[in-house]
């Protein structure tokens, strides 16, 4: 139901996600040691959902936000703040390293790699916590689909 040129062009953005997770690595929780490198072909879909519900929500809660006529500045730069706490905490997890081992395999990358990922991708992440540009969590090169 695409056409050729759509297909294209999807392809084109989907290998940005490729790249980006197939670039992260997998240490271990309890000493740090190298595990190994993320798949970033066989976690595609998965990072690509990510990133997209990631977006579709904050749309949401700014739309929320924006129509809350008694919202002031400052809620409304705290609620920012807290949106991205919020979603952070959400991924939290303790992990193994055979559990690691096993994601390295697995089409879920580790959670920490999930969120890291996806706020990384966000310019609206990186304007409310004033990250610099071309640091860690905000690169110059972000991967975007929709």
């Amino acid at each position: 139901w695409w056409t050729e040129t759509a297909a294209k062009i999807f392809r084109e953005k989907a290998e940005c996600f490729v790249e980006q997770y197939g670039s992260m690595d997998v240490k271990s929780e309890l000493t740090g040691d190298l595990l190994g490198k993320l798949d970033g072909r066989r976690t595609r879909g998965e990072t690509i959902a990510d990133n997209g519900g990631l977006n579709t929500v904050y749309r949401a809660y700014r739309d929320f936000v924006n129509a809350e006529v008694e919202a002031t500045k400052y809620t409304k730069e705290a609620g920012e703040k807290m949106f991205w706490i919020r979603y952070a905490q959400s991924w939290c997890e303790k992990n193994s390293d055979a559990r690691l081992q096993f994601l390295l395999t697995d089409v879920h990358p580790p959670n920490r790699h999930r969120l890291i990922g996806s706020v990384q991708n966000s310019v609206d992440f990186a304007k409310a916590f004033n990250c610099p540009v071309d640091s860690p969590m905000n690169p110059t090169k972000k991967c975007v689909l929709w």
